[in-house]
């Protein structure tokens, strides 16, 4: 009777395991450069102004991605100006190639459950573990971000962008959804908001980070 008890609690252990969800997490490269004349990062309390491409083919994403970028912009201690009176302006683009079929490896979670018997009584046991490696392919997509921050008096004087900044994010991944990937996009190239990276800078961001779940509900 123990035994059977043991192994029920085993078993339903192993499934709590097995269901554990801890988030996607997004592998986001960025690239920053900074002009020779700009300090190393922005200072806070800068104002900006961020326009939206009015030939894009979806201005509902564009105003979106707007919202996002003041959102992270004052989330930083910048401020947000109008058009005629901000220290800087961000024009912004992004995009995804397209997919690239590629073979993948990958270990699937399993568990199992086992009983014996011994002096003085019988036990039961369970393993959970990665077991298998099935082979499948899958499509791959590279999406990417581009922010581009702007002197606001030398473009309104000569309608002409002398940039100060520029910020590259690029990921790799199976989803095809830009709105889906935008966020980790933009709050890595936020992490180094600024900044002259010297190269690609690594950046993980997890689906269940406060500041991503934050991020999700600008629309």
């Amino acid at each position: 009777m123990y035994a059977r008890w043991f192994v029920l609690v085993m078993a339903c252990l192993g499934f709590g395991a097995f269901g554990c969800a801890t988030g996607a997490t997004y592998r986001v490269q960025v690239n920053g450069y900074a002009a020779a004349s700009q300090p190393a990062a922005l200072a806070p309390g800068t104002s900006f102004f961020v326009f939206t491409n009015k030939d894009a083919k979806n201005p509902l994403l564009e105003e979106e991605i707007k919202a996002k970028i003041n959102k992270l912009l004052q989330n930083q201690g910048f401020s947000l100006a109008p058009q005629d009176k901000a220290e800087y302006f961000i024009f912004f683009t992004y995009g995804m190639g397209a997919p690239q079929a590629v073979t993948v490896t990958t270990p699937e979670w399993g568990w199992g459950v086992g009983f014996g018997w011994g002096r003085p009584s019988y036990y039961g046991f369970f393993w959970p573990g990665w077991y298998t490696y099935p082979q499948q392919t899958v499509a791959l997509y590279d999406r990417w971000l581009l922010l581009n921050v702007v002197e606001a008096k030398h473009y309104r004087a000569t309608g002409k962008s002398q940039p100060v900044w520029v910020g590259e994010a690029r990921s790799t991944g199976e989803s095809q959804d830009l709105r889906e990937v935008m966020n980790p996009l933009l709050l890595a190239v936020f992490a180094q908001f600024g900044k002259n990276t010297g190269k690609a800078v690594k950046v993980e961001i997890n689906q269940q980070e406060p500041r991503f779940r934050d991020l999700e509900q600008v629309r």
